[in-house]
Parts: C-alpha cells; structure tokens; sequence
C-alpha cells in the first residue's frame, strides 16, 4: 500500500483543539468501533510530563486520516485515567457511551431501573430512551415503525433493554457521538438509509491475519409467539426446522411482527459462522458496518464481508488498523 499524505489527527476537548498539547509525548491513539452492543471505545497513552489531568466526563472528539484530510472518528466521554510508574506515562480512557455524566449532560445508559413501556414502535422506545440521557434518537427508517409488544424493564439498565430488542430484531443498539443508535445488523447501511463505505483488500495488502470457517450453528430454527385477537388464542410461529430451537420471549402484536422478528433471528444465527481477523496499514475508512471485500485470497475466502470490529492506532511510528469480520450471506 502506498501511502501518499502523512498520517495525522486532531483531538479536542470540551470543544477546544489539544493537538498541539499532545504531539510529542510519545502519543499513541486507539479507537476501537465495535458493530455489536459494546460501547465504541477511545484510548490515549502519553508521557506524564505533568500536563493537566482531564476532568471525568470531559467530552473528546477525536479525528483521524492524513493532513487535510481527516476523518471524524467520533464523540467520547471520559471516564478513567490510569498513571504509570516508573515509566511516567498516562493512559485516559473515554467511551462513547458514557459510564458517568458527561459536561453536556449526557448521562449513563447502564443504570438499572424498574419501569414499562407500553405497546408502541422501536422509534417510541429509542425516543424516550434517548430524551431520559439527553441523546438525539436516530433510528433507521426500516426499523422506527416496527411494532412493539408492552416490554417491563425490571431491575436492568436502559442499554439491556435496547440490547434485548435490538437482538430480536437483528439490529445494533448504541450510543455513540451525542446520538442513540438502532440500525439494522450487517446490512451495511447508517440511518439514513445509505451503504456505508465497500472497501476491497488484496492478500499483498495484509500484513497478518486469518479466517475461520465453523460449520457449527448455534441454533437451527426460532420460534416466536403472537396473539390472534379474533381467534382469542396464542399461535406460534417458526423459521427454520430442527433442533435447537432458539424461543423468543414475549408476545407479538401480530403474524407479520412475530415471523418477520423470527427470521432476522435465524438469520443472525447463520451469519456468524464464519469470521475474519486482519492487520493492515493504517485504513481509516474501514469502520463497524462497512464492507469488506477479499480478493486473490483463495477460494472460499475471496468474497464480500461485513466489519464487526475496527481498531485503528495511530502513533509515531505511523497507523495500523486491525478489522474483524463475518461473511456475508
């Protein structure tokens, strides 16, 4: 890979640029974006050459690429500070979403509470999720009008219970730059409906990695029970067939709510059985979501992936970003 700009990076904190206070300290950036329900992380390491200590909550806004040329990576609150000795070195960790009150008054998601949310849309509940921490919903348009059963939250925190319905619905429920985030898993598409960025990499790109092709599934069929109002009795419904059989809990409005969470069950169940794991130069584009296309592998492997996982670390000696991935079906 020829790399024709130099790397570079911006940070800012509560809004203000601290670049300039952090070149030189034997800096070293990570950001991990993660596709699932972790919250996307950030970390700094620097030498501790007595530069003020960061505030709990303070609001990093960190960008990467090559001068002139940066990409927003994304909003994080601070939440720990780790000092080292003897090597007087200072690590500060910072999420997406946030572990304590942030200075715009972003709040936890990981509290629990006991409460419930009547019958409604995945758009109600992100909405009222997100107005209770101060976050802007922002849900995909595929999935706001999706019907909802009444859902009692008991003694769990605001992100389990986006995480539980996010699953049965094979989406992804996060917090990340100011928002709150329920988009549709693995088709590769942001709010707005748009395809994220498709990405093709050669064997000669790769500096390591592998693939696992598992030809085991965790489940082979689910099941999914609505009630039918006129007949005054519960049905089920299933797709699949065979054993294990993955039951969903609740009760669903109706046939179509019921089968349509039942097959983005299973279908989550069959995307995951084959995974990558790469290392390549620095490639800021690569991000959770996006496309990964392989080529001049082998076959088998060659082919369109979906990145679970991104990593990029930029430091002195240059940026590595390291991708996980599932194939897609």
């Amino acid at each position: 890979m020829v790399v024709e700009y130099a790397l570079d990076y911006r940070v800012e904190a509560n809004g203000k640029d601290i670049t300039k206070l952090l070149q030189g300290q034997n800096e070293q950036i990570t950001i991990t974006d993660e596709a699932g329900y972790k919250s996307d992380k950030l970390s700094i390491t620097l030498s501790d050459s007595g530069i003020a200590l960061p505030d709990s909550g303070a609001e990093l806004t960190v960008y990467m690429g090559y001068r002139d040329n940066l990409r927003l990576m994304g909003k994080y609150v601070v939440d720990e500070v780790t000092l080292n000795f003897p090597l007087d070195s200072m690590t500060i960790t910072a999420n997406a979403a946030p572990l304590k009150k942030s200075n715009s008054g972003f709040t936890p998601l990981q509290s629990q509470k006991s409460r419930s949310f009547p019958v409604g849309t995945i758009g109600d509940l992100v909405s009222a999720i997100a107005n209770d921490h101060g976050l802007a919903p922002a849900v995909a348009s595929s999935l706001a009008k999706v019907p909802l059963p009444h859902i009692d939250q008991i003694d769990e925190s605001d992100m389990n219970v986006l995480t539980r319905v996010a699953k049965e619905h094979d989406a992804i429920a996060k917090a990340n730059g100011g928002k709150l985030l329920f988009v549709e898993r693995g088709e590769g598409k942001n709010i707005r409906g748009q395809h994220m960025p498709t990405i093709t990499i050669t064997k000669q790109q790769v500096t390591s990695g592998s693939v696992k092709l598992s030809q085991r599934q965790a489940y082979k069929s689910v099941t999914a029970t609505y009630r039918d109002t006129a007949a005054a009795k519960d049905i089920e419904v299933h797709a699949g067939a065979g054993e294990p059989v993955f039951r969903l809990k609740g009760m669903y409005a109706d046939k179509k709510a019921a089968t349509t969470a039942v097959q983005k069950r299973l279908k989550s169940f069959v995307r995951g059985k084959s995974t990558l794991s790469l290392s390549l130069p620095f490639t800021p584009d690569l991000v959770a979501e996006s496309r990964l296309i392989l080529q001049q592998f082998r076959t088998g492997i060659d082919g369109e992936w979906s990145v679970t996982k991104a990593t990029h670390t930029v430091n002195s000696s240059g940026g590595v970003t390291s991708v996980e991935g599932e194939v897609l079906i």
